[in-house]
């Protein structure tokens, strides 16, 4: 990894960087990386909102209102100076085309790096899901979504979901300079959910994995009553994964529209590992 790509969202009252802050910082600093940082509003954040008023403190001053390029400008201090204690090169993305619109300035800038970090709170809603989504499709760059309270990097164990498809060959070759860090990779197939054209396909994924000596292992797993993103993240879980790696919208977006898919799941669940996403 050559130049790493964090989104963040300004934020106000808080002296800390977020989780997808630090990991993209974390990153940087490990694979000897630039760091670029394109910081932009997106949706209301209630965490930053100003407390409600207290009654017993009716005749005090009301606390001043931070304006949204005060909040950016904050971010982007607090990023610079982790990069800086990182020593790691840092870029503060400004627009080149004031007019475009945030999902085409997030596609422009993710095409030419390596990798999109963005931050999940909770379930993925728009219109940070359509954020993500427009990455996804326009920018052919992997994301990982970063949940709150993360702060080390995947180096122990790293969970790849595997079900032979295109989008999961490609996420698999995009997290490869990932998963030759790890030390365990497990690349799960969900068994029940789908017949497998090719059965044995993820004994020979671990095979190939073996030849960039990456220690990996298949294991077959059940769905049961949950869904199949759930099933994925409750298994890279338990198995005290620090990343799970897996395809998004493995059969097309309007078709997934219609059926579903493990992506949706992600989106809709509270994720509490890294996710890397490639489609």
């Amino acid at each position: 990894m050559k130049d790493i790509l964090v989104f963040l969202s300004p934020s106000a009252g808080r002296d800390d960087l977020s989780g997808g802050a630090r990991y993209a910082n974390g990153l940087a600093s490990l694979y000897g990386a630039r760091l670029s940082a394109l910081i932009a509003e997106v949706e209301a954040d209630l965490a930053d909102l100003p407390p409600e008023p207290d009654i017993r403190q009716a005749g005090s001053a009301p606390r001043k209102q931070i304006s949204s390029i005060e909040r950016a400008a904050r971010t982007a201090e607090l990023i610079q100076s982790a990069a800086a204690d990182a020593n790691v090169p840092c870029d503060i993305l400004q627009a080149e085309n004031p007019s475009a619109s945030l999902r085409e300035r997030v596609i422009h800038c993710a095409q030419v790096r390596d990798i999109l970090i963005i931050d999940v709170r909770g379930p993925l809603d728009s219109p940070r899901k359509d954020v993500v989504e427009a990455a996804l499709f326009g920018s052919g760059r992997p994301i990982v979504l970063v949940p709150p309270g993360t702060f080390a990097l995947p180096e122990n164990r790293i969970v790849v979901a595997w079900d032979g498809t295109r989008s999961a060959v490609r996420a698999v070759h995009d997290a490869l300079p990932l998963l030759v860090r790890a030390r365990e990779v497990l690349v799960v197939s969900v068994v029940d959910d789908k017949p497998f054209s090719t059965p044995q396909s993820g004994d020979a994924l671990c095979r190939y994995l073996a030849r960039w000596q990456v220690n990996a292992k298949f294991t077959a797993i059940h769905r049961e009553a949950l869904n199949v993103g759930a099933t994925l993240l409750a298994y890279a879980r338990q198995a005290g994964a620090g990343l799970l790696v897996m395809g998004a919208f493995a059969h097309g977006f309007e078709r997934t529209l219609m059926l579903g898919s493990a992506t949706r799941d992600v989106f809709e669940a509270r994720i509490a590992i890294p996710v890397l996403l490639s489609h």
